[in-house]
């Protein structure tokens, strides 16, 4: 589990995210897919995008059905890096 970053909006029911400042190298940013999670390890939804300066990037965050993305809006979130692969692929 790695540091994502604060929510700042909620967008069309989606979350921004501003990347954490420490999360300065492109290795280190999530990839697309990867589970998002808040601070209690549940599990909030998956990287849907990633866009702005490369420096300190925005990352966009669809939420699971069941996750109403107010509730998250100021919080520190993580990610984990496991996303969609498919059966049996190996990165």
């Amino acid at each position: 589990m790695k540091r994502l970053g604060t929510t700042h909006h909620s967008v069309q029911k989606k979350l921004i995210v501003r990347v954490e400042a420490s999360v300065e190298r492109k290795e280190e940013l999530p990839k697309i897919n990867s589970v998002v999670v808040d601070q209690k390890k549940s599990k909030i939804g998956r990287v849907f995008d990633i866009f702005g300066p490369t420096d300190r990037p925005y990352i966009v965050v669809k939420p699971y059905r069941n996750v109403d993305p107010a509730v998250h809006l100021g919080k520190r979130l993580y990610f984990e890096e496991r996303g969609f692969g498919g059966r049996n692929r190996k990165d």
